[in-house]
C-alpha cells in the first residue's frame, strides 16, 4: 500500500512529503450534475506528473423511508460513466473506482426498514449493472450514520445485489470496534477491499461516537489495522488519510501510519 491524500494539498508538495495518490469527489447529496468538477479539472488536480486518482466519490441517499430514490439512482449511474471516462488516471487500482458514502439512515419517524433494505437492493444492482457494463468498481463505504452500517450489512446486501463490481472502500474508524470488531471486520470484507480510509475515532461513555479526527488521534489500533489489511487483502493499492485539519495533522498521520506499512 502507498499513501495518498483527500483535497487540498498541492500535488507538489504531496509528491514531497511521500504520497502518491488523491481521491476526488462529485458533489455531494445532489440529483443534478451542475455542480461537478469536469473531467479537465480532475485530471488537472493531479499534477504534472499526475498522481494517482485513487478514486473517485459520491454522497447520495439513493433511498429514503419509503424505498429507492429514482433520481438518485440515476445520477450515480451518470457518475459511473463519468468515472469510466477517466480510466488511465487511476494508478495501480485495477480498474477505475467510484466510492459511494450513504449520506444518512433515512430519519423519517415512518421509515420502513424492510422497503429501505429493498431500495437499496434495487439501486445498487441497477448501478452495479452500468458498472459492469463500464468496467469499473463500485465500493461501499460503510459508515455507522449511514444505510450500509458495518460489515455485516454490507455481506448481506452483496448477497442480494450478487455483481462483481460491487466492493468496499474501508474506513475501519466508521465502524470498528462497536459495529463490528476491528479485525474480524477486516477479514469478512478481505476479498472485496479495493481501497483504505485512515483517520480515528472518539468516543462518549455510553459507547456513542463522539467525533472524529486524523489517524493516531483516537481508539483506532493501527498496527492491528495495518496488519490486518496487509495479511488479508490481496489488492488494496492506496491507503488514504483524512480528516486532519493542519499540515502538522497530516504529517503526524503519515508518520504513523508508515511505522507499519
Amino acid at each position: 500500500m502507498q499513501l495518498g491524500l483527500m483535497p487540498g494539498t498541492p500535488p507538489e508538495e504531496m509528491r514531497a512529503l511521500g504520497f502518491v495518490a488523491l481521491q476526488q469527489f462529485f458533489a455531494s447529496n445532489k440529483q443534478d450534475d451542475a455542480d461537478d468538477p469536469g473531467n479537465d479539472q480532475i485530471r488537472e488536480a493531479l499534477g504534472t506528473p499526475p498522481l494517482a486518482l485513487s478514486a473517485m466519490t459520491v454522497h447520495s441517499d439513493l433511498v429514503n423511508g419509503a424505498g429507492v430514490v429514482p433520481a438518485d439512482v440515476a445520477r450515480v449511474v451518470r457518475l459511473v460513466r463519468r468515472t469510466a471516462a477517466l480510466r488511465g488516471a487511476f494508478g495501480d487500482n485495477p480498474k477505475p473506482i467510484l466510492v459511494w458514502h450513504p449520506s444518512g439512515y433515512p430519519a423519517d419517524a415512518e421509515a420502513a426498514d424492510h422497503a429501505i433494505f429493498a431500495g437499496l437492493v434495487t439501486a445498487l444492482k441497477e448501478i452495479c449493472q452500468a458498472a459492469v457494463e463500464s468496467d469499473i468498481y463500485v465500493a461501499v463505504e460503510m459508515t455507522r450514520a449511514g444505510s450500509v452500517g458495518s460489515a455485516e450489512g454490507y455481506l448481506r446486501l452483496r448477497d442480494q445485489v450478487a455483481s462483481p463490481a460491487l466492493k468496499v472502500c474501508l474506513d475501519a474508524a466508521n465502524i470498528a470496534p462497536d459495529r463490528t470488531p476491528l479485525v474480524r471486520c477486516v477479514r469478512m470484507l478481505a476479498e472485496d477491499i479495493v481501497l483504505a480510509h485512515g483517520k480515528d475515532s472518539h468516543f462518549n461513555s455510553d459507547g456513542t461516537v463522539a467525533g472524529y479526527g486524523p489517524a493516531g488521534s483516537g481508539k483506532l489500533d493501527y498496527a492491528t489495522y495495518i496488519a490486518a489489511l496487509k495479511e488479508h487483502c490481496s489488492h488494496v493499492p492506496y491507503f488514504i488519510l483524512e480528516y486532519y485539519k493542519s499540515r502538522d495533522d497530516m504529517l503526524r498521520a503519515r508518520d504513523l501510519v508508515l511505522q507499519y506499512l
